[in-house]
C-alpha cells in the first residue's frame, strides 16, 4: 500500500468495507416455538459519560420491571458493571424469562457498600496524566425510572423484548459549574440517574458490541462456542457463514481459555448470533485500557480497566506499563482486510486510544503478544462552525473538552463520518451543523494521525446528549 495514500482516505475505505460502525444482523436460525405465556428479556447497559471518569464500578444487586398488578425480576444475581468502559459501547447483562405483559417501568437496586462504588479519574494536573482513585457515596441505593409513556416495555407471549439501561455519569456524580468532579476526603457523591429504553434485539441500542470473555467449549459440529462472559455468567454463541473472524482464525480455530471479543446479536434463546469474533490470545492472559502515555519502543502506559488471567500482578483499575517493542501482531476492532496494517501499527499508538493486550502469564510476568485497537467513546462539546460536509453524512467536525483526547490533541480533536454512520438525537451532519453548541458521543476508533502527530476519530454513531 502506497504510504502517500492519506489516512482519512484509507479509513474511509477500510471502515467502510468492515462496516465498524456497529453490528450486521445476520439471519437467526432459531426454530419457532410453541405458543406460552411467558416471554424472553435482556438487558443491556451503556453509559452517559464525564469525560475525565475512565471507570465507575458499581453492582447492581437486582432489577425488576413494573406495572400495576405485577412485578418481575430480570436480575437477580449482584453484578458487578463498570459503566465508565461502556462509553458509547452495550453489553449483555443478563437474560431472563418473565410474565408476559406490558411493563411501565423499572427498579434498579445498587449495593451502597461492601462493594461501595469506585470512581477512577483523569487527573491532568501530572504529567503524562494520572489516575485518581474516590469512592461513591449513593443519595438512596433504589431508584424506580417509567418508560416513555408511548413506548413501554411489551413483552408477548413466547416473544423477546429488551430492556436498555443507560447509566447517566453526567447527571449522576457531583459536579461544579465547569463540569469538575467534587472530591471531599476522597469521595464522590452519586445520585443515579438511570434512562431506559425497551428495545429489539434488531435494533440499533439492541445490539452488543463489547461482550468479551475466555472460551469455554468448541462445538464446530453445530456452529458455536460457549464462553465465560464478563458478568460471571457462561453465554452460548452461535456463528454462521457471516460471521467474520480476524486474521486467520476460524471456529476451529479457537481453543480453550483462550481469550475472544464478540459483537453480535440476541437470540430467542438467550444466545448472541455473532457477526464478528476476534480471538486476542490463545492464552488466558490480557489487559485493556486508555492509554495514558507513549515512550519509544513502543513503550505504553494504560489505565488497566480490564483484566484476564494476570490479576496477581495487573490488577483492575492500576496504572501499567507494558514494553511492546516485541510485538508484531497489531489488529483492528473486527476489521481484518488489506489496510488494517495501514491504519494501525507500533507507531500508531496515540495517547487517549483504547486497546486490547494479549499475551501470555507465567511467574506473575506479563509478556504481550498482540494489540487490538478497539472501539471507544469520545466525549465532549462540538466546537462552533466546525462542521464540514462533503456529501449526505460524509464530512468531519471537531469536538472539544475530552479530558484524555484533548490532552492528547492540544486542544480540539477532528472526528470523521461516512455514509454508514449513524446519528441519534440529531439529523446527520446537516442537523449538526446547525446546532451550534451541543454535547457529543462519538462513537468509534481513535486514530493517530501522522501529518498532526494528533489522534483524530472515526465515528461510526454520533449521538447529541440531551
Amino acid at each position: 500500500m502506497n504510504r502517500f495514500l492519506s489516512l482519512t482516505g484509507l479509513l474511509a475505505l477500510g471502515l467502510m468495507l468492515a462496516g465498524c460502525n456497529g453490528v450486521s444482523n445476520p439471519p437467526s436460525t432459531t426454530p419457532p416455538q410453541p405458543p406460552s405465556t411467558k416471554g424472553q428479556i435482556f438487558t443491556s447497559a451503556e453509559d452517559a459519560p464525564v469525560s475525565s471518569v475512565v471507570a465507575f464500578n458499581i453492582t447492581i444487586n437486582s432489577i425488576t420491571l413494573n406495572n400495576s398488578s405485577t412485578t418481575v425480576q430480570v436480575l437477580s444475581t449482584p453484578t458487578a458493571v463498570d459503566f465508565g468502559r461502556l462509553i458509547g459501547l452495550r453489553s449483555l447483562l443478563g437474560f431472563n424469562t418473565v410474565a408476559a405483559g406490558t411493563y411501565t417501568s423499572a427498579t434498579f437496586t445498587f449495593a451502597a457498600s461492601k462493594p461501595a462504588p469506585s470512581i477512577n479519574y483523569v487527573d491532568l494536573t501530572t504529567k503524562p496524566p494520572s489516575i485518581g482513585t474516590a469512592t461513591g457515596t449513593l443519595s438512596s441505593p433504589t431508584v424506580t425510572v417509567s418508560f416513555p409513556t408511548a413506548a413501554p416495555l411489551v413483552v408477548g407471549s413466547n416473544g423477546m423484548a429488551g430492556l436498555h439501561m443507560d447509566f447517566d455519569l453526567r447527571k449522576s456524580l457531583a459536579m461544579d459549574g465547569s463540569g469538575n468532579l467534587i472530591i471531599n476526603n476522597g469521595t464522590i457523591a452519586v445520585t443515579p440517574v438511570v434512562d431506559v429504553m425497551a428495545v429489539s434485539a434488531s435494533s440499533d441500542l439492541g445490539q452488543i458490541t463489547e461482550f468479551t470473555g475466555n472460551v469455554v467449549s468448541v462445538n464446530t459440529a453445530g456452529n458455536s462456542f460457549v464462553m465465560q462472559g464478563p458478568y460471571g455468567f457462561q453465554e452460548t454463541i452461535d456463528v454462521n457463514s457471516s460471521t467474520s473472524y480476524n486474521g486467520s482464525n476460524s471456529l476451529s480455530s479457537l481453543v480453550t481459555n483462550g481469550i475472544v471479543a464478540v459483537e453480535g446479536t440476541v437470540q430467542a434463546d438467550g444466545s448472541i448470533l455473532a457477526s464478528g469474533v476476534e480471538q486476542i490470545t490463545t492464552d488466558k492472559a490480557f489487559i485493556s485500557g486508555r492509554i495514558l502515555a507513549v515512550s519509544p519502543g513502543p513503550v505504553v502506559t494504560m489505565f488497566v480497566g480490564e483484566e484476564l488471567g494476570a490479576s496477581a500482578t495487573l490488577p483492575v483499575d492500576s496504572v501499567y506499563t507494558v514494553d511492546l517493542s516485541t510485538v508484531s501482531a497489531y489488529d483492528i476492532c473486527f476489521i481484518d482486510n488489506w489496510v488494517t496494517n495501514e491504519l494501525f501499527g507500533a507507531k500508531s499508538l496515540v495517547v487517549g486510544q483504547r486497546i486490547f493486550v494479549g499475551g501470555t502469564y507465567m511467574s506473575n510476568v506479563f509478556t504481550p503478544a498482540m494489540v487490538s485497537l478497539r472501539r471507544q467513546g469520545v466525549v465532549g462539546s462540538l466546537v462552533p462552525s466546525s462542521v464540514n460536509i462533503t456529501s449526505g453524512n460524509q464530512g468531519n467536525f471537531q469536538m472539544q473538552n475530552d479530558a484524555l483526547m484533548s490532552y492528547s490533541a492540544g486542544g480540539p480533536f477532528t472526528v470523521y463520518t461516512g455514509a454508514k454512520t449513524v446519528f441519534v438525537n440529531v439529523a446527520g451532519l446537516t442537523g449538526l451543523q446547525s446546532a451550534s453548541a451541543a454535547n457529543l458521543i462519538a462513537r468509534g476508533l481513535v486514530f493517530y494521525d501522522p501529518k498532526t502527530n494528533k489522534p483524530i476519530v472515526w465515528a461510526g454513531r454520533v449521538r447529541v446528549l440531551p
